[in-house]
């Protein structure tokens, strides 16, 4: 399930087999939410049937993220075990404990939500903007308080996102006390860094989230590469937390965390030019060239 814009504006579609085919009515992805399994299953059937309206292909859609007016976007912070390792300069099989208090979760502004082939903006004042992907879970119905042996139940399906970060506006100066000298607004707010996308694969289509390959290339040189088994809270662990604090509602859209091979880990950044594609198995490739911000 995709959400495209054409001529008309934006619409669900369904992805099959590299055709696009616009979804009758043209609804909105958020609005097939309140009836997702039925909705699934008689798409299902027009496509064996024909009877959908004649396909585009993918190539010559522009994919919106899939859900565009998300109304929150959650992301997990250091929550795979291998990039815990990278970031505290530990061994490969040094030992990651769980941290008794629970996931780290912060806020990322949902306007920052560009779609596949969209453009990474690079900030003119900083030089250190680092790619992170990520298997990101959109909630397709309200949960409050949800225990982690139910949690999987209000997902409606599964993207791949990108937590673009500007690495040198994290610290600020001039005296600042803790623990306001940590600027992650700055470091994650900006424009056009989450890219997401480019479509949902419906939960029902990927029974096991926590054990799929997570890739990231930069100009085809591979940076990324892992398991969502290496998190270090799954993504039913985060979900109970979250809905412990706030009611997650449907189009909520929680991004789980990041592995090991960042930009940081290794002193390389962005570039103006650059093409970065995150790959997720079973969901596919979310595509994004690199520009500058006067460009």
């Amino acid at each position: 399930m995709a959400t495209i814009a054409d001529a008309e504006g934006a619409t669900a579609a369904v992805v099959k087999d590299g055709r696009v085919h616009v979804v009758p009515g043209r609804p909105a992805v958020a609005d097939l939410f309140a009836d997702w399994d039925t909705t699934l299953e008689r798409l299902q059937g027009d496509l064996q049937r024909g009877t959908l309206v004649d396909p585009l292909d993918v190539d010559a859609v522009r994919f919106l993220p899939p859900v565009p007016q998300a109304p929150n976007l959650y992301m997990a912070g250091a929550n795979y075990a291998d990039h815990a390792r990278e970031m505290r300069g530990l061994g490969r099989d040094d030992p990651i404990e769980k941290p008794e208090e629970g996931p780290f979760i912060f806020l990322k502004p949902t306007t920052t939500l560009v779609g596949h082939r969209e453009p990474i903006v690079l900030p003119s004042l900083y030089t250190k903007v680092d790619w992170e992907v990520e298997l990101a879970a959109v909630v397709g119905r309200r949960a409050h308080r949800v225990r982690a042996a139910d949690a999987l139940a209000c997902v409606a399906g599964y993207t791949i996102a990108n937590d673009v970060s500007v690495r040198d506006a994290f610290r600020r100066g001039g005296g600042t006390e803790p623990p306001m000298v940590f600027d992650w607004f700055s470091q994650k707010g900006r424009m056009n860094s989450c890219p997401c996308g480019p479509w949902l694969l419906p939960a029902v289509f990927c029974p096991e989230p926590g054990d799929l390959a997570i890739r990231l290339s930069v100009n085809d040189e591979v940076q990324q590469e892992s398991r969502t088994s290496q998190m270090i809270f799954s993504l039913a662990e985060l979900i109970e937390y979250i809905s412990a604090v706030v009611p997650l509602v449907a189009g909520d859209v929680i991004c789980t965390g990041t592995c090991a091979g960042v930009g940081a880990g290794k002193n390389r950044f962005l570039a103006a030019g650059d093409l970065v594609v995150a790959q997720i198995e079973q969901i596919g490739e979310l595509e994004s060239p690199v520009v500058a911000e006067r460009d």
